[in-house]
Parts: structure tokens; sequence; C-alpha cells
């Protein structure tokens, strides 16, 4: 199970950031969890609203106008603070999620926003990770490998070419996966806690052969686990690990 790979028995608080992913990860890690316990859903940026089959509460105009005592049964809780013109809910700030997290089992925090695109580069001014993030979870599409460096696939493309060293037109390559995942001032720049690699998307054996081939390259002292799999076919394995 998805859940126990990523070790949400053990930490609570939990961030999510990178492209590729992200909403569809929220929605498997919860899954499995609702039935018995509180989770929180938020971002300290905009996020999109999931269907209304994944949730059990929400709120998405929060005003603090109620005490979280009150809500006792189990299930995915959503809150927010407004919305955009693109129907997107306002996250909330780090401080507000420290006062509600502790009523919850689990809070899963997305920090990170990729406007739907499967890569991005990283401002200076990226969404903060609240400090009782026991957790950061860096998302990463593998079949971005090979896609063309532009626009249409990269938020952000003025950071990532600075990153990456790559051109408009080029295709994106392992070596500037590599950039994204060990860079200080890439995927992991605001990091709290442990920081976990997930690699999406290892749907074919191409997928796969080429995953093995990132993580083989990678410094592995910048993560303490990595787990690949495919959010669509629901499997998943852990390729490295550290002592936790």
């Amino acid at each position: 199970m998805l859940s126990d790979l990523l070790k949400l028995k053990e930490y609570q608080n939990i961030a999510l950031v990178g492209a590729g992913g992200k909403t569809t990860l929220i929605n498997r890690l919860t899954e499995s969890l609702r039935k018995k316990s509180k989770i929180l859903i938020s971002s300290t940026t905009t996020f999109i609203k999931p269907a209304v089959t994944m949730y059990d509460f929400i709120d998405d105009v929060y005003h603090e106008d109620y005490q979280m005592d009150g809500l006792t049964k189990p299930g995915v809780y959503i809150i927010g603070k407004g919305k955009n013109l693109k129907n997107l809910v306002f996250g909330l700030s780090c401080e507000e999620i420290a006062v509600l997290s502790p009523w919850f089992d689990h809070s899963i925090i997305e920090c990170d926003f990729s406007n739907g695109r499967p890569l991005k580069g990283f401002r200076d001014s990226e969404p903060k990770i609240p400090e009782a993030t026991h957790a950061t979870i860096g998302v990463l599409d593998i079949q971005s490998l090979g896609v063309q460096v532009n626009a249409k696939n990269i938020h952000h493309l003025d950071k990532y070419l600075i990153l990456t060293g790559s051109s408009i037109g080029s295709l994106v390559t392992i070596e500037d996966l590599k950039k994204i995942i060990e860079d200080p001032k890439a995927l992991f720049k605001n990091a709290k806690g442990k920081r976990i690699l997930y690699i999406n998307k290892v749907e074919k054996e191409l997928d796969q052969a080429l995953t093995k081939s990132l993580v083989g390259q990678l410094d592995l002292t910048k993560v303490d686990l990595v787990v690949a799999g495919s959010l669509v076919l629901n499997r998943y394995e852990i390729l490295y690990q550290e002592s936790f």
C-alpha cells in the first residue's frame, strides 16, 4: 500500500512538492486512510478542488469561526480560504496549518504549484512548508524525460533553463532531472523533515529502465527514501531507503 511505503503511519504531517501527479497522489494516499483517520488536506498556495467523492468535508471559505474538536468523524477534510477565477482553492498560511493540524491524525499539505505541467523551474519565492512537517515528498514525472523544453511543458521556464543549462527546443534529459532533485535551490529547497522522492508514471518497461538509470546516478545522500510507481496502475516499489 502506497501510504505504508511512504511512511504515513510514522509521519503525521506531510508536505508535497514538485510536478507530475501531486493531486492524484493525495487521492491515492487518502483512499486507504479515510475510513479510520481524520486527514487535513490543504495548501500553502492554490490547489485543485478534488472530485466530490474524494472528500468527506470541505470548507473553502474558512474563517476560523468554529472549533475543530466538533469535527470528530474519520474522513478527508479539505480547508481553504476562497477561490480564484480558475476555480482553484486558496490555501492556508503556515500559521493556520500549525493551529489546525494537531486536530487531525494526518495532514497532507500541497506546497507547490506547477500549473498542470509535468516539470517546473523554481523561484526564490516558492510556497512555504509548515515548520511541523515530518516528511517532504518530492514528486517527479519520469515520462517528462524526452519532452521538449518549452513553456507548454515547463512551469517557470526561465528558472528551469537557468537550473539545467538547457535551451528552448531541446529535450529533457536524465541530467536535467538529476539537477531538479539534487540542487539545493530546486525540488527540496524548502524541505522539512525526511526527504522522500516519489517517481511517478513508471508504467512501461522503458519507464522502469529510465527510473533505475536515474536513481543509479543520483547522490542518494540528498534523500532518505526513493519510491517509484504508477498512481494509475496503483503499483509501487522502494528503490532506496536510508535508515529511518
